[in-house]
């Protein structure tokens, strides 16, 4: 079963931060970064907790705009009929065509290459 209050934080196949919706009951996500100094890191402090302004605003940067021209097509596409930040993240595990950023949900077994979006980029010889 998929908990979608853990997560890592992943580049390539390289956990770079650990997430944690409901960390000992507290309402605040509970971050701890293993990189330091990377211009995508989740948190700017190494661990604890983050304001959900945070959060939202991380969210905000995995998502497409909802006044994007076909916003509902892309929600469609998704199997939904609005736009919610979160619901949108869960189905596309945070995945942007422009870096190789992406969550791996707790109970997943998931790789970069199964969430790549240029495959013939990373991993050309499945194309050969």
């Amino acid at each position: 079963m998929i908990d979608y209050t853990k997560f890592d934080v992943m580049w390539m196949d390289e956990m770079i931060a650990k997430v944690d919706l409901q960390h000992k009951g507290s309402k605040l996500p509970y971050v701890i970064n293993y990189i330091d100094c990377f211009n995508k890191q989740f948190s700017p402090n190494m661990e604890g907790h983050i304001t959900l302004e945070e959060f939202d605003r991380w969210l905000k940067w995995r998502t497409f705009p909802p006044t994007r021209v076909n916003a509902d097509e892309l929600l469609a596409s998704l199997g939904l009929t609005t736009f919610n930040r979160w619901e949108i993240v869960q189905k596309t595990h945070g995945v942007m065509a422009d870096d190789e950023i992406w969550l791996r949900f707790r109970g997943e077994v998931l790789k970069h290459r199964d969430v790549c979006l240029r495959k013939e980029l990373y991993y050309p010889e499945e194309f050969e």
